[in-house]
């Protein structure tokens, strides 16, 4: 199984979940890609650090630049605040990062065209964390209200 190298910024409970989900992605999916911990950030170092104590990453710092320009990092969780979102986005994507961006995509519809337009110019893959559209309670509750029931 090939490792690819995860830095996930942000750890609030959405950076946690990132996290635990990628310690566990390769053994419930088996993918061929083995998600390697690398690097996590948080505004706060003591967070930071006691986050990568936590959820096992072998690095940590304060500054989300340093995760967006590891070259031992392939893939990029942005779980920052939505106004963030898109400043992170782009610059990995310009880094040709893949990524994974919480929902929502960004607190504007200019920021979230300029992210639009640093996916195209990349041959990166992205997501948004719109998780719930496929879940059974939510796809039984759109057929109720689409019946009329």
């Amino acid at each position: 199984m090939k490792d690819i190298g995860v830095g996930v910024i942000g750890t609030g409970f959405m950076g946690k979940a990132h996290s635990i989900a990628y310690s566990g992605s390769a053994s419930v999916f088996g993918t061929g890609l083995r998600p390697k911990l690398e690097i996590v950030c948080d505004l706060s170092p003591e967070r930071a650090s006691q986050r990568a104590t936590d959820l096992g990453f072998s690095r940590y710092t304060a500054n989300w630049q340093e995760v967006v320009y590891d070259p031992n990092v392939k893939l990029v969780s942005v779980c920052t605040p939505n106004d963030t979102h898109a400043e992170i986005a782009i610059a990995a994507l310009n880094e040709g990062k893949h990524v994974w961006c919480e929902k929502p995509m960004s607190s504007s519809l200019s920021d979230s065209k300029k992210m639009l337009d640093a996916f195209k110019d990349s041959t990166a893959k992205t997501i948004i964390g719109y998780n719930y559209t496929k879940n059974p309670a939510v796809i039984h509750a759109r057929e109720l209200i689409k019946n009329g029931t």
